[in-house]
């Protein structure tokens, strides 16, 4: 039997494998960026499908299989930040915000700062919709979060002087 764990979690992305099953990608409070694998959550009715939807915080049971593979047992929503009225802009810079996080965090590491840190920023982009439209506001948000993740990562204290080391993930 495997080992199980419970932690919240942020829904990064999802994607379809196998029948019936889906990948998850998480950046979790208590490991990190992992990810997971849900089984059944594509057939109709399965119960953990709706929880389990981009840019959902929710709550997850995972089991560690032998062989290191972590399955999805349990979820619960708490909430799904980016809302279900949300306009395409705002979709868009969510996942662009998620996709940096998965190519910028690589391992499995418990980081508290960066946990609160990409909470709170989905939840100011969240909170950018209620702002006057500004030409330009998306793209201002998305530089300030892309220099916050290299700075709490160490690559310096702004995204354009980690694309000498990084590379540019644009």
């Amino acid at each position: 039997m495997g080992r199980n764990y419970q932690t919240l979690a942020f829904v990064l992305k999802r994607e379809d494998i196998f029948e019936a099953d889906r990948l998850y990608h998480l950046y979790t409070e208590d490991f990190g960026k992992i990810r997971v694998i849900a089984g059944g959550v594509r057939k109709n009715g399965a119960k953990l499908t709706g929880h389990l939807e981009p840019f959902n915080l929710i709550w997850v049971e995972l089991m560690a299989k032998k062989g290191g593979d972590l399955f999805i047992t349990t979820a619960l929503s708490e909430t799904n930040i980016l809302g279900g009225n949300a306009p395409p802009n705002q979709i868009a810079l969510f996942t662009k915000m998620s996709d940096f996080i998965l190519r910028m965090i690589k391992g499995q590491e418990k980081d508290e700062p960066m946990w609160n840190f990409i909470i709170e920023s989905f939840w100011a982009a969240k909170n950018l919709e209620n702002l006057p439209a500004q030409a330009g506001a998306s793209d201002k948000f998305l530089g300030e979060f892309k220099s916050g993740i290299t700075k709490l990562m160490g690559f310096g204290a702004s995204y354009e002087e980690a694309k000498y080391y990084l590379g540019d993930f644009s």
